[in-house]
C-alpha cells in the first residue's frame, strides 16, 4: 500500500538508517548541542518526582538524560517505529524498562488517551507539523509545570533550506513536509495557556526555549 499521509511519510524520513546514525553519534559524543542546552536548562529546575512527556522523542535522548534527575517516568510519542525501537534499545542498556513508556503514532491522534505530565518537550517537532496551533494547544494542555521547544528560526535562510528539503521530498514522492512557523505566534499561543518563557538560546539555526507555568 502506498504512503499518502504526512505522518506515514515521516516513517520514510525517520528510518532505520537514521536511527543507526543517531545511536552511533549519541553513544560516541553524547547529546547534540541543542538537546544538551535543553537538558541543562531543565536540570537547573527541581525535577525530582516529576514526569516527562517527550513528543517526537527520537532515540529518547531527553528521556535517557533527564531520568538521571530522578524523574518518576517518561512517555515517548513518536510516529517512527524505527526510532522507538532505537529508544528501547538504549532503555534496555540503561535498565530503565520500568520507567519508560512508548506510543507509536501521531501525537494529535493519540492526544485523548495520554495523561498529563509535569514536563512536555517537543525537540525539533513543531517544524514537522503543518497545523502548529493544534499541536501546541493539544500538547501544552498536557503540561503541568514545564513546556519546552526546539524549533527552527523564522529567518529567510532557514526558509530557503526548508524549501529545498521539501522540494527533495516532493521529487521522492514522499508526502512528509517540514515547516518554519512564526516564533511570535508560537510564543503568543503558549502565553495564552499561562506559561512564561524562562530560558531561550540558540544552536546554529535552532532555537531552544523553556517555559514554566505561572498561572
Amino acid at each position: 500500500m502506498s504512503c499518502t499521509s504526512h505522518c506515514c511519510g515521516a516513517e520514510k524520513v525517520f528510518d532505520e538508517k537514521g536511527v543507526k546514525k543517531a545511536l552511533k553519534k549519541y553513544k560516541k559524543k553524547g547529546p547534540d548541542k541543542f538537546s544538551q542546552k535543553l537538558i541543562d536548562s531543565l536540570s537547573k529546575e527541581e525535577l525530582t518526582g516529576l514526569s516527562l512527556l517527550d513528543i517526537g522523542g527520537g532515540i529518547g535522548i531527553l528521556q535517557h538524560e533527564l531520568l538521571r534527575n530522578n524523574l518518576t517516568h517518561t512517555t515517548d510519542v513518536d510516529s517512527s517505529e524505527a526510532y522507538i525501537a532505537g529508544a528501547k534499545s538504549l532503555m534496555k542498556e540503561n535498565g530503565t524498562e520500568n520507567k519508560m513508556h512508548f506510543i507509536h503514532g501521531d501525537f494529535n491522534e493519540h492526544n485523548d488517551k495520554i495523561e498529563n505530565h509535569d514536563i512536555v518537550t517537543l525537540s525539533r517537532v513543531v517544524c514537522c507539523y503543518p497545523d502548529v496551533d493544534k499541536l501546541i494547544n493539544n500538547s501544552i494542555a498536557k503540561a503541568n509545570k514545564y513546556y519546552a521547544l526546539v524549533y527552527p528560526t523564522d529567518h529567510w535562510l532557514t526558509k530557503v533550506i526548508i524549501g529545498l528539503m521539501n522540494f527533495s521530498l516532493y521529487l521522492k514522492k514522499n508526502p512528509f513536509r517540514t515547516f518554519v512557523h512564526s516564533v511570535d505566534h508560537m510564543n503568543s499561543l503558549i502565553s495564552q495557556h499561562g506559561f512564561e518563557r524562562i530560558y531561550i538560546d540558540n544552536a546554529m539555526h535552532w532555537k531552544i526555549a523553556l517555559y514554566k507555568r505561572v498561572s
